[in-house]
């Protein structure tokens, strides 16, 4: 008597329920209002836009350069783009071809967040005014600081030193 009760139980659990299926939806999906769109994610097709006219509050400052090419010694960027920006594991900074864009705000971003397939965040471990400070030395090394010639950083001190030494 045992067995035929564990078979008829599933069965009137099965009758019970009345062995309807679950009600099917249809119509639209959800419009936005206006004619517009739904959106479900941050993600968009299509380019990046653009940052915002950032500047680099240290643009053209001689000290700040020299700083910045302090920091790029001293956090290691001459491992990967050399000791004049000529590029080596990473790409040239020298030049005027960017991956990511030349835009101060945009080396700030990169130099901050990191790039994929090699470039590091460093954004945990330089303070912004020295990120800053690094931007504005990589800009003049491509001569886009308004200073000159690339790599004119080493020559602005001493330039003012020996001046007034030769006259």
């Amino acid at each position: 008597m045992r067995y035929p009760s564990r078979f008829l139980i599933p069965v009137v659990i099965t009758l019970g329920c009345g062995g309807e299926s679950p009600p099917i939806v249809t119509g639209r999906p959800p419009t936005a209002l206006n004619g517009g769109f739904v959106r479900t994610s941050e993600l968009v097709a299509g380019p990046t836009q653009g940052p915002s006219a950032v500047r680099n509050p240290y643009e053209g400052q001689a000290n700040a350069l020299l700083d910045g090419k302090h920091y790029y010694g001293w956090f290691n960027c001459t491992g990967c783009h050399g000791g004049a920006g000529g590029g080596g594991i990473g790409p040239p900074l020298a030049d005027e071809d960017w991956i990511y864009g030349g835009e101060p705000a945009q080396i700030f971003q990169t130099i901050v967040q990191g790039r994929p397939n090699g470039m590091p965040s460093f954004g945990a471990q330089i303070p912004a005014d020295q990120v800053w400070k690094i931007v504005a030395y990589v800009t003049s090394l491509s001569g886009e600081s308004g200073g000159g010639e690339s790599g004119s950083v080493e020559g602005r001190p001493q330039d003012r030193r020996t001046s007034g030494a030769e006259q």
